[in-house]
């Protein structure tokens, strides 16, 4: 029955991802889900965590998720991130997915323990995180999350007993940098969350929101670096070699078909978040070659 609730990513997705993270502010805190899918079997999950979602909605269970598939990273690895107003109601949803899920009968109840049996065979991981919204460390954060379609999730590891000069970093540094004119940094998007169990202490997850990949080219880091005066980049490099351990950025595709949104969400762009079923394709039998050995 965990799995069920894992994917109630990602960043990770209790009011629902629709009605908080499509709000002009990041939602309070996070549902993250990171699977780690064994090689070769990404469109068998797919597939299957396609089912799970499709019978979410006939369920009408209340753990909202976007689901997201890589497009630069672990190739094997998918991310669901569900959106929380605050961890009392995590709970809540927990328990009313729990009691949808284990009320089910007949076929989908057929379904849902198929779907079951069939998880440890694609799965090599799962690891849960939850996470806190830190909006003095974030640039710009708010946007319609109904009408992007990617995320580059950047993964910072802070130092032992380095959180505090690493947030005066981002706050006294770098944002004051972004915010300069000479940025050009106004379409930059950044919300950043705190993961507080679920991981070693000291990560930090920075979310960027696209429309497009296009975004990508735009070279806004350049320009938040060359805008910076001389002492302003020494205090910078100073504190990423005295306060950060590790860094880490991948892109991810949010995946409609292994989403479960909300219908107001869904709303804002029916064509993507209601996509035609996924077909499931049974292989055709091979033809036996003829034997010319006899025995």
């Amino acid at each position: 029955m965990k799995k069920f609730l894992l994917f109630a990513m990602v960043m990770i997705l209790l009011s629902a991802f629709s009605q908080v993270f499509a709000q002009p502010a990041p939602p309070n805190a996070l549902l993250i889900v990171r699977e780690e899918i064994k090689p070769g079997m990404m469109g068998v999950h797919n597939r299957h965590s396609a089912e799970f979602a499709s019978t979410f909605s006939e369920l009408k269970t209340p753990n909202y998720r976007i689901a997201m598939v890589p497009v630069a990273g672990n190739e094997n690895e998918v991310l669901y991130i569900t959106a929380l107003d605050s961890f009392a109601e995590l709970e809540q949803v927990n328990r009313a997915t729990d009691s949808k899920l284990e009320g089910a009968t007949g076929m989908t109840r057929a379904k849902l323990d198929r779907l079951d049996k069939e998880g440890p065979v694609l799965h090599a991981g799962m690891r849960d995180m939850l996470a806190i919204f830190r909006p003095e460390l974030s640039f710009n954060p708010g946007v319609n999350i109904a009408q992007m379609r990617y995320f580059s999730v950047t993964t910072t590891r802070v130092k032992p007993g380095y959180d505090a000069q690493y947030v005066d970093y981002i706050q006294k540094i770098l944002n004051v940098a972004r915010r300069d004119p000479k940025a050009k940094a106004n379409d930059l998007h950044l919300a950043v969350f705190q993961i507080i169990s679920g991981a070693q202490a000291g990560m930090y997850l920075t979310f960027r929101p696209m429309k497009s990949l296009a975004e990508m080219d735009d070279p806004i880091a350049r320009r938040v670096q060359a805008g910076m005066t001389d002492d302003q980049r020494k205090d910078a490099d100073k504190a990423l070699r005295e306060t950060v351990m590790s860094g880490e950025s991948s892109v991810y595709a949010f995946a409609p078909r292994m989403s479960y949104v909300e219908k107001d969400m869904a709303a804002a762009d029916p064509a993507f978040w209601n996509p035609k079923p996924m077909m499931a394709t049974e292989p055709k039998p091979k033809k036996r070659a003829p034997s010319h050995h006899r025995r």
